[in-house]
């Protein structure tokens, strides 16, 4: 089974007021932490689609492809990202400013579709379902034709797939960056896990 990864880093980040993905975490750039936790050895295709010379840099830095547009709504992302998976079983969408996921938990995801390859697989913690998201081939269609701010959830609801979800080892897992003070409130969390002074 070939299962893919797209990684959305192509927000325009006006909450933060600025690009979020390249704002230091903890010493290391929000996007590099995510990328660093990616499962590369489990997927047969990896991609990120951004927005930016500073995003396009640090995936050249991590050595993971990147496509690089002028940036729009997540749909547009979505549909660039699903066109660059034509030939894998199934692909897993993982959020860009989503810092604390765990290799694990991804890991177990994919490790969810093996055994269920039909259902669309999430990550939640407590029941609230989150990204990542793995959706199989048979939706690719659907999401090739989202647009606006639709994410890839509203493609299929329709559909009526079966749902598997994956439990989050913690809620930090589920934390974003969409804000200057979300970034600082993770930073605080992850200097106090490691024992560490800001």
């Amino acid at each position: 089974m070939k299962l893919g990864c797209v990684v959305l880093a192509a927000g325009r980040g006006v909450r933060f007021g600025g690009n979020k993905l390249i704002y230091p975490l903890a010493g290391r750039p929000v996007l590099s932490r995510v990328l660093g936790s990616l499962p590369r050895e489990q997927l047969s295709s990896l991609v990120v689609v951004a927005s930016s010379p500073e995003v396009v840099q640090l995936c050249r830095e991590a050595d993971t492809p990147c496509l690089c547009y002028e940036g729009g709504p997540q749909s547009d992302s979505i549909r660039l990202g699903i066109g660059a998976m034509a030939r894998t079983d199934g692909c897993m969408f993982v959020m860009g400013d989503q810092p604390l996921c765990s290799r694990r938990s991804m890991e177990r995801l994919l490790e969810t579709f093996r055994s269920q390859p039909e259902a669309v697989v999430r990550l939640s913690f407590q029941g609230r379902p989150c990204s990542p998201v793995l959706f199989p081939s048979r939706y690719y269609p659907n999401l090739a034709s989202l647009t606006g701010e639709q994410g890839g959830i509203a493609a299929v609801r329709h559909l009526n797939p079966t749902f598997r979800f994956v439990e989050a080892e913690e809620e930090a897992e589920l934390w974003d960056t969409d804000t200057p003070e979300e970034l600082n409130h993770i930073e605080h969390y992850l200097f106090k896990k490691e024992g560490r002074a800001p």
